[in-house]
């Protein structure tokens, strides 16, 4: 089997930011296992916030991740982890590359990233001309 190399669909950006916190992806990649992003929240003003409430607890997904194609029924992704450290939470998902949206039309999908604490969410198109 021929493995191709990855291609960066989206490069990496802001998301936004919310009471000294900030939320980032490093780019959406279309790998040889489907799609992968990696999300990150940063504690840029060093407050504290993610030592505290909902942040801390590793139970709670403060943090939602799923793509979308039109207006159907979100796509969650096969593999979620999610790793911390004092000042930054992070986020590495993948959606497997037998499922969807890894056969879906990608100038209709996108990755939402839903901040639930921050009551942000950002939609990340997946088209090639954005």
């Amino acid at each position: 089997m021929t493995v191709t190399g990855p291609r960066l669909l989206v490069p990496p950006a802001v998301l936004g930011r919310a009471v000294g916190l900030v939320v980032l992806h490093w780019g959406v990649i279309d790998g040889p296992h489907g799609l992968s992003l990696v999300v990150e929240v940063v504690d840029e003003d060093h407050t504290g916030a993610l030592r505290e409430g909902q942040w801390k607890d590793p139970s709670v997904d403060v943090v939602r991740i799923y793509a979308t194609v039109g207006a159907g029924e979100p796509i969650h992704p096969d593999v979620t982890a999610r790793t911390s450290g004092p000042s930054w939470q992070r986020w590495t998902v993948t959606f497997g590359r037998y499922d969807r949206p890894a056969r879906v039309d990608l100038d209709r999908a996108s990755v939402v990233v839903d901040a639930r604490p921050l009551h942000l969410a950002a939609r990340i198109g997946l088209a090639a001309e954005q």
